[in-house]
């Protein structure tokens, strides 16, 4: 048709192939206009907006096209809006390897979004029980960010906006470190001279601040009976602070009883006093800095609770969770479809254990965290990290740890300084790049 047309032009009109010529010419040149197009050029809230939903290794190269853009990723308040949307665009673990006696600890940060990309879908049947055993250095790939402390006596405590902490529990003075491994930054904070059983690290959205709290276990004697009691203290620091706080007593913890447990600038737990319903689930508010109980599901009474053979606390989709097996046959997750009304537990999901031939109990004692697709991720007893697939109900192997004692936390990858919030105080910077991905070598 363009053919035909051309040539009952050239008939009609000898100037109709110049003209003919000059569109072309000029389609041409607005096409390299469009081509050549600046996102410099773009206003600088959309530019901020656009740049924040990238994933973060795509940042890092990022830095390198231009000062503009190195500028943009360093400031604060880029970092500010990148946590909001980070979660939907980077996810990863913290992986604690405890297996090899040493005087150095190390982590390993597991980027989901890389390892799922090369597992594979095991429908319907539950984690391979025979991972092949090699160390977990050689199981995770090269571009994982690993850090190291020279220390075997550090730990885990948790994390929030892409910000680590842990704690040194070696000998007193118990230290804890607040660090971010995508940035290298590390702060240590005043030292407590008491043993300490548990640690919480939470932030504060009205405040902005990043807290630790801690509670510390004493012996108490009744004078009038003389029976031995225990009862549990509380201690908080704000990091940029240079003391801890008494903020009194507090409810005893359970320990490894919650996992990504953060909402609403509320920490939650699982206290001692599981035989009563009404505080089973604790919560401490960031800012206010008080404790509260969380009403537990209508159907928590005391003789259901004594039915439970493993319970924790988590978060689901923004909403809290509880997840527990009764005896040996059902896992089931409810939801608390709105924060702190008893009527609103609304039960989720529930896997058969007793349908999957070959799954065990253990296999779902160690939740990690719920996926933003609603998938359950945990390790299983074969020490693998594996998913569970609700709408699926299949079961999907992320990664063969290969080892036997790990620690794993939910960690989203952030570019929240800690200079930003130090107020003063030192803040180290121990990185160096190598082959095997990030180093963070700091010495007790």
């Amino acid at each position: 048709m363009d053919i035909e047309r051309r040539k009952r032009g050239r008939e009609c009109d000898p100037s109709f192939e110049e003209r003919d010529d000059e569109r072309g010419q000029d389609l041409t040149a607005a096409t390299d206009s469009a081509l050549s197009f600046c996102i410099l050029e773009l206003p600088t809230h959309l530019l901020y907006d656009i740049l924040s939903r990238l994933p973060p290794k795509t940042i890092f190269f990022c830095k390198c096209v231009c000062k503009t853009f190195l500028k943009i990723f360093g400031d604060p308040y880029f970092a500010e809006i990148h946590v909001t949307k980070a979660p939907d665009v980077a996810a990863s673990i913290v992986l604690q390897d405890c297996s090899v006696p040493s005087e150095f600890r190390f982590f390993y940060m597991l980027d989901l979004e890389e390892t799922s990309s090369s597992s594979s879908y095991s429908n319907h049947h539950p984690p391979c029980r025979h991972p092949r055993r090699s160390g977990l250095s050689k199981s995770l790939t090269v571009r994982n960010t690993k850090f190291l402390f020279c220390s075997g006596k550090v730990t885990l405590v948790g994390s929030c906006n892409g910000l680590l902490c842990l704690r040194h529990d070696s000998r007193p003075p118990a230290l804890h470190y607040i660090c971010n491994p995508v940035l290298g930054e590390l702060v240590v904070l005043p030292p407590l001279t008491f043993f300490v059983n548990y640690s919480g690290f939470g932030f504060c959205p009205k405040t902005k601040q990043y807290k630790v709290i801690c509670f510390i276990y004493l012996l108490c004697i009744d004078p009038m009976t003389n029976i031995l009691s225990t009862k549990a203290v509380s201690e908080i620091c704000t990091l940029g602070t240079e003391s801890w706080r008494r903020i009194g007593d507090a409810p005893c913890p359970l320990p490894q009883c919650s996992f990504n447990s953060f909402l609403n600038g509320n920490l939650h737990w699982l206290t001692d006093h599981g035989v009563s319903a009404s505080n089973l689930i604790c919560s401490f508010d960031f800012e206010k800095e008080q404790f509260r109980s969380v009403p537990s599901p209508t159907h928590f009474d005391p003789v259901f609770v004594h039915k439970i053979s493993w319970i924790n606390v988590g978060v689901l989709g923004g909403q809290l969770c509880l997840c527990y097996i009764i005896g040996d046959s059902e896992f089931d997750v409810w939801v608390m479809k709105d924060y702190g009304v008893q009527s609103s537990w609304t039960r989720e999901f529930v896997i058969d254990i007793k349908f999957y031939c070959g799954l065990h109990v253990n296999d779902l004692n160690y939740p990690i965290q719920f996926l933003n697709n609603g998938d359950l991720l945990f390790i299983s007893d074969s020490k693998s990290v594996v998913s569970y697939s609700p709408r699926k109900g299949t079961f999907k192997n992320f990664k063969a740890l290969g080892t036997d004692h790990i620690q794993a936390i939910a960690h989203i990858p952030s570019f929240v300084s800690l200079k930003d919030m130090a107020r003063g105080k030192t803040v180290k910077l121990d990185k160096w790049r190598t082959g095997e991905g990030m180093h963070i070598y700091i010495s007790s």
